[in-house]
């Protein structure tokens, strides 16, 4: 299932999902409805709790949003010249985000800091810009 939501309401999202551990099963609501078009790849969750997950929009690549935990680090990618920003986010209280929105693509956001070992944590990746809102993928596990 895909969301459809504003870029603070990603972050909020990801808060309540991390805080309560809740499915995620909720529609766009009054949010605006984010690009179309829009495809998750989703890699496997590595034997070091890594994960990467690929966006591509009308079958061109975009880019990635990943999670390496050898480092802590959460990156978003975004290598098309389509308005659009990637945003990538570990579901951390508060929520880790590294985005590209606001930047000319090719570019590519780092954010790391030093999470206790061996915990789990969602991590989902979104695309969009403040007027179309933007388009999330599922949420999927990850590990420090």
């Amino acid at each position: 299932m895909k969301i459809s939501l504003g870029r603070k309401s990603a972050q909020i999202l990801g808060t309540v999902v991390a805080t309560a551990g809740l499915v995620l099963s909720i529609g766009a609501g009054t949010a605006a409805a984010g690009p179309s078009g829009v495809r998750f790849d989703v890699g496997p969750k590595l034997s070091d709790g890594s994960r990467e997950i690929d966006i591509y929009l009308n079958d061109r690549y975009a880019g990635y949003g990943k999670w390496t935990a050898n480092g802590d680090t959460l990156t978003a990618h975004d290598s098309l010249a389509d308005g659009y920003g990637i945003g990538a986010y570990l579901g951390t209280s508060p929520v880790r985000e590294a985005g590209t929105f606001g930047y000319s693509s090719p570019f590519t956001r780092n954010v790391g800091g030093d999470l206790p070992e061996d915990r789990s944590y969602n991590f989902w990746v979104c695309i969009g810009n403040n007027s179309a809102g933007l388009t999330c993928s599922n949420v999927y596990g990850v590990t420090s």
